[in-house]
């Protein structure tokens, strides 16, 4: 897909460097009173990637001074580079954890001083997803409905996001391997008769291998999500995710509707836009406005904000397992997020809610997923 900016993982490479190499058998020389045999790891640790250097794509090799005591341990460490985004502080952790086998000489332990370098490299490892780092944001509106009110402070624990919304080609692999949600096959208690309504059989339409999958009922949804190892996004991940850092803005570029940003109803003839054909916002997030309404995981609760958790809040669940173990018997409305190219300019907002049966669905309805980072 285009716009893809890789997601990353960490390669951390660490070596001793001193004035003397590193040997595991001494020659046998007739004075062995002045040989010296530098430190070596015994059991290193790997500095974490701070999350705030994944988000800014920040690689870099990173310098310690340290001096390897007698007992093994790293003592007196400093920092010899300035990376900044927390690569120095990961690494003094790291080496605060390690043990070495002491430098010897003539046999005994000595301490001995050393620089040490750590080599972060970026990795591809979620190419098609966003780290959305952990951290509190302001959820909600003063200006909209009834429902999105209060704004209140939320904290998320890190989370992945599909950069696209599902589509079309990724939805044919899931009920090719998965029968049992064929259109033909599906059951009539997960969606309301239009399942898959635009495809023809198994196939969906030609040339629309790119356009976000419609038609999809929250059951089927939840179901893709669960087959591809993720799950969908909570109302308030779905939310902090469209904001893109950006505080109390109406969209995820600012408080002007603009037809250039995002594929909305502004009175002109509109239909449905393969994925990533307008700009991304400042997280790398493609139609997080626009295109095609998305299936959160929450039931709706028109008064949940005023008493909802301040940590990680799922309406209608007491946790995410709740949700994922349960879905296909819960019956409860369900939250849909993001305006479609149906959507008026006040419809297409970030805070407004809207909500639908799990059952239903409809031209302008897709889903994207998400995928908890500590697990």
């Amino acid at each position: 897909m285009k716009g893809i900016n890789k997601i990353t993982t960490i390669i951390c490479l660490m070596f001793l460097f001193t004035n003397y190499l590193v040997a595991d058998i001494v020659p046998d020389l007739p004075n062995k009173t002045n040989i010296e045999i530098p430190p070596r790891f015994k059991n290193p640790q790997k500095p974490v990637y701070p999350q705030e250097a994944i988000i800014a794509q920040k690689e870099g090799r990173v310098v310690l001074s340290a001096t390897i005591d007698e007992s093994g341990k790293a003592v007196d460490i400093k920092a010899l580079t300035q990376l900044g985004f927390g690569l120095e502080e990961a690494s003094i952790e790291a080496l605060k954890e390690s043990t070495f086998h002491p430098a010897t000489r003539g046999g005994e332990p000595i301490s001995s001083l050393v620089k040490i370098p750590y080599e972060f490299k970026l990795e591809d490892i979620l190419p098609d997803m966003v780290l959305i780092p952990a951290g509190e944001f302001q959820m909600g509106s003063s200006n909209g409905s009834l429902d999105e009110k209060p704004i209140h402070t939320v904290h998320l624990d890190a989370y992945y996001i599909d950069r696209f919304e599902v589509t079309n080609g990724q939805y044919k692999q899931f009920i090719d391997a998965n029968p049992r949600w064929q259109k033909d096959q599906i059951l009539s208690e997960y969606h309301d008769g239009y399942y898959l309504a635009d495809w023809f059989g198994n196939d969906f339409p030609a040339g629309k291998d790119e356009y976000p999958v419609v038609y999809v009922s929250w059951y089927a949804a939840m179901a893709y999500a669960k087959w591809a190892g993720k799950r969908l996004p909570t109302e308030a991940e779905w939310e902090k995710a469209a904001r893109g850092r950006l505080v109390g803005n109406k969209y995820p570029w600012g408080n002007t509707i603009d037809p250039a940003n995002a594929n909305y109803f502004d009175g002109t003839d509109k239909e449905i836009t393969p994925v990533g054909a307008y700009p991304a916002n400042k997280y790398g997030l493609y139609d997080m406005v626009g295109n095609v309404r998305e299936w959160c995981l929450d039931s709706y609760e028109e008064n949940y904000y005023v008493n909802s958790p301040p940590a990680n809040p799922i309406a209608g669940a007491s946790s995410l397992d709740d949700v994922l173990n349960n879905f296909i018997t819960l019956k409860n409305n369900r939250v849909l997020r993001g305006g479609s190219w149906l959507s008026s300019a006040q419809s297409s907002r970030i805070a407004k809610r809207n909500w639908r049966k799990p059952t239903d669905t409809n031209p302008n309805e897709g889903f994207r997923c998400v995928k908890s980072a500590n697990k």
